[in-house]
């Protein structure tokens, strides 16, 4: 900067100099033309130097919360708030990259993010106010700014660069799918049906006994009534009064033909636990929710709850999430699974079911009814039937986004 200065300077004094010859001289126009270089010299080092003094650049989210699929106003401002006008201005943005912002040209930048920009010339102590539209279609923690500022003289020879700082931030939830199907077995009625196991089964509430079924746990066979009768004969139970749902999620990545795929298939079970769990808290039911992903590089761990902010948090930790945490979903199912204590049915949701995590549900069961939702991929396989208590399969389309309603079949 000091030799660019310097050479203006030199401008400046070649300026003076050429118009003393002049007048030296008695030429008039040889000194006007001195004069006017001078000052033009000076003039263009002034502008470089005071171009973004007061200028301000202010942006304001409609909201910082928004559910998926919803529009967000976005307004920026902009002001000079000085005499001297501002032949050009260039502002740099920084938006999130997945989202869509109408009204706006938005360009890739380094570090994986956009750049919304915003040339325009400015008049002495003139304000400019920008509406544009976010299209909140990417679930997330989303953060806009800083913005960076460039300014100059008329001709483009030297500019100035400014930051403004300040950064917004806009927490976009998870996809909420209408559940077709029942998400957990149970025999407690959820809506107008009823299944044929129980989502809550409470050991020291003996109904009575029934004639075993296909698909009956064999923890619940009553060996003494069955050497009495010579029938295979299950014990009953009544539903517990306070039905409680342990929602599990792995976001391991599953082995598609590329990452985008695999994340892709990663932010459509996310979804699908965004559903269940938003469905079983509609119904009155404690959820509590964990995930193998990290907030704040930490697992999710949420202890069933029927508080009605249970619900809030839940989704706003599934909108925070990353698809890496620092505990694999099998410690997460043996570790949280045991605290939960008996007479809490668990969900499991996930792309694949290798067998440590079979190992994982095995243990699981000792304590508590599982059903697995396996998210079916062309690359994937179900789990096997004989070591869960229920499975739901649900296919992945690419086009999920634009569906309303997901079938558990």
């Amino acid at each position: 900067m000091a030799r660019r200065i310097d050479r203006e300077w030199r401008w400046i004094a070649a300026g003076l100099v050429l118009a003393g010859f002049g007048w030296d001289a008695h030429s008039t126009l040889l000194a006007l033309a001195g004069m006017l270089g001078a000052l033009a010299a000076l003039m263009l080092w002034v502008w470089q130097r005071a171009c973004l003094t007061a200028v301000s650049y202010r942006r304001t989210l409609g909201q910082q919360r928004a559910a998926f699929g919803e529009h967000v106003s976005l307004e920026v401002e902009l002001v000079n708030d000085k005499l001297l006008p501002l032949s050009w201005l260039h502002v740099q943005d920084q938006v999130p990259p997945g989202l869509e912002i109408r009204g706006g040209a938005v360009a890739a930048a380094r570090f994986a993010s956009g750049e919304l920009n915003h040339l325009l010339t400015m008049l002495p102590f003139q304000r400019v106010r920008r509406r544009f539209t976010v299209v909140c279609d990417q679930r997330g923690a989303h953060t806009f700014g800083p913005a960076r500022l460039r300014s100059g003289d008329p001709i483009g020879l030297r500019e100035q660069l400014a930051y403004a700082k300040a950064q917004d931030h806009l927490l976009v939830y998870p996809k909420l799918l209408a559940l077709a199907g029942l998400p957990a077995a149970s025999l407690l009625p959820l809506g107008d049906t009823r299944t044929a196991r129980s989502l809550i089964d409470d050991p020291s509430r003996v109904a009575g006994v029934r004639e075993y079924r296909s698909g009956d746990p064999l923890r619940h066979v009553d060996w003494r009534a069955t050497a009495r009768t010579g029938a295979l004969l299950v014990r009953e139970f009544e539903p517990s009064a306070s039905p409680k749902v342990a929602v599990f999620l792995d976001t391991r990545l599953p082995t598609l033909a590329s990452i985008d795929a695999s994340r892709d298939v990663i932010e459509f079970a996310i979804a699908l636990a965004a559903s269940i769990v938003a469905d079983l808290a509609g119904r009155g039911i404690a959820t509590g929710l964990y995930a193998s992903g990290a907030v704040e590089d930490r697992p999710i761990a949420q202890a069933p709850s029927s508080s009605p902010t249970a619900l809030t948090t839940m989704l706003e930790l599934l909108a925070r999430t990353t698809t890496r945490g620092p505990v694999p979903i099998e410690e997460l199912l043996i570790g949280e699974g045991a605290r939960l204590g008996r007479g809490v049915s668990v969900i499991v949701v996930a792309a694949g079911f290798p067998d440590a995590m079979l190992v994982a549900l095995t243990e699981v069961r000792r304590r508590a009814a599982v059903t697995a939702v396996w998210v079916a991929t062309a690359h994937g396989e179900p789990p096997p039937r004989e070591r869960l208590d229920e499975i739901r399969q649900v296919s992945y389309g690419v086009d999920w986004r634009d569906d309303e309603i997901i079938d558990l079949h």
